[in-house]
């Protein structure tokens, strides 16, 4: 009887365990609503930790962009311009890996920027201005909802973005190259980007619902 008795436990502390391990498993599949996770660490660059809070404009940008191009593409189901296999990678998937280069290319020449003492003169500021009032002006009042971020968050993102470019075309003249050599796509960038260091927080970019932040596919 104490046998059976002792079996039956380990049997229950058994399904229990898998129980947990099964839940925690589909919770880490499920997708995260972005408003509520603003705060997860996306990403670490040079020992720096990126939030998808400070993530938040490259994806609205990304998605607003492909977006625009898949109302063009086909005005009646723009969902079949995110679906699109081209380069071996899903248009979808290619959009969300733009996003997340674009941010380590630019937290990478932003810190140079920094570094080198770089500040936006006047007529910078004044263009930065416009861009800002634009970006948020488009996006409608679902879209900021769902970003979860404030006017001035995405400001400040945006201007860390325009101090990044100025270094970028600062380097590409020192270099006597293009300013698109150093763009996060460039043949000099990704010479000058094995000399940082970034890693990706798989299980957190993994469950961002890229196309389903801003946009609804």
């Amino acid at each position: 009887m104490k046998q059976k008795l002792k079996f039956t436990i380990i049997l229950l502390v058994i399904v229990v365990a898998l129980g947990v391990m099964s839940f925690n498993e589909y919770q880490s599949r499920q997708n995260l609503v972005f408003s509520n996770s603003l705060e997860e660490v996306v990403l670490t660059v040079d020992g720096r930790e990126l939030t998808l809070k400070d993530m938040a404009f490259y994806i609205a940008y990304q998605e607003g962009e492909i977006e625009k191009a898949a109302r063009i593409y086909n005005p009646e189901d723009t969902d079949e311009y995110w679906n699109l296999y081209t380069n071996n990678t899903f248009l979808r998937e290619a959009g969300k890996q733009a996003a997340l280069d674009m941010a380590v290319h630019d937290e990478i020449f932003y810190r140079l920027a920094v570094e080198e003492g770089l500040e936006l003169s006047e007529e910078e500021e004044a263009h930065l201005a416009n861009d800002r009032y634009d970006f948020w002006s488009d996006l409608e009042e679902e879209q900021r909802a769902a970003l979860g971020v404030s006017e001035e968050i995405l400001a400040e993102s945006m201007r860390k973005i325009a101090l990044a470019e100025k270094y970028q075309y600062l380097l590409a003249e020192m270099k006597q190259k293009s300013a698109e050599a150093y763009a996060f796509s460039g043949a000099a960038y990704e010479t000058l980007l094995e000399e940082h260091e970034y890693a990706i927080e798989e299980d957190v970019w993994e469950r961002v619902p890229f196309g389903g932040v801003t946009v609804n596919h």
